[in-house]
């Protein structure tokens, strides 16, 4: 439209703001609302990793020492004690499961099977990390091979192997196979362990101890 004087195009202007005003307002807000609130959760959020990253370098640091020995009660219960404070506060950062794989793993260290593999079947069970976020796929193929060969070691072979072929093992086949050829090994299937060592070898997954497995079984 063409205005024939400034006068006509300011009360264009006002009549215009007055139709359309607030919902232009409001807009403005909401804009600004989720700007500035999506900074802040950001920002909630990398304060709340570096907290989590915080208590679990304090876990590991107070046990990495003594990973291959056996730690004494007071090491175990701080361990525990962080742990339980990522699961309870910090479920969803990345944290909270790498202190599961290390909880299993002390668990492991002092014969507690059972609550090495809760351990890791909750990070199995958990992979979720809030908001669209989960856990890689190498965390939980680790923690999958893990669960295997504690359930071997408590006599569950066949879970094991089950466990094991639920899904494609990707980078972890060649230590699958070597799980697998464990499992086969415990269940007397002894040319099946052969394959899966075999299997190994070729991936060329940790060779030397799984060229000492074939032989012992060739012996």
């Amino acid at each position: 439209m063409v205005y024939d004087t400034d006068e006509e195009q300011i009360e264009a202007i006002k009549g215009w703001w007055e139709e359309n005003g607030t919902s232009v307002i409001v807009a403005i807000i909401l804009v600004l609302a989720v700007l500035f609130g999506s900074r802040y959760w950001q920002s909630s959020q990398n304060a709340t990793a570096e907290l989590a990253s915080d208590i679990y370098t304090q876990m590991a640091d107070s046990v990495e020492a003594n990973l291959d020995l056996d730690i004494d009660d007071d090491e175990f219960n701080a361990a525990l004690n962080w742990h339980s404070e990522l699961k309870t506060n910090f479920v969803n950062t990345i944290y909270s499961r790498y202190s599961a794989l290390l909880m299993a793993r002390l668990y492991v260290q002092r014969n507690e099977l059972e609550n090495a593999a809760n351990e890791l079947q909750w990070v199995l069970d958990n992979p979720g990390l809030g908001f669209l976020k989960s856990i890689d796929e190498e965390l939980a193929l680790t923690a999958r091979a893990r669960l295997a060969r504690v359930i071997i070691a408590q006599g569950s072979a066949e879970a094991a192997l089950k466990l094991l072929n639920e899904i494609d093992p990707g980078t972890f086949a060649g230590i699958f196979a070597e799980i697998e050829g464990d499992a086969y090994v415990k269940l007397g299937r002894l040319p099946e362990a052969i394959d899966a060592y075999q299997t190994a070898l070729t991936i060329g997954t940790n060779e030397q101890v799984v060229q000492l497995k074939l032989n012992d079984i060739r012996s």
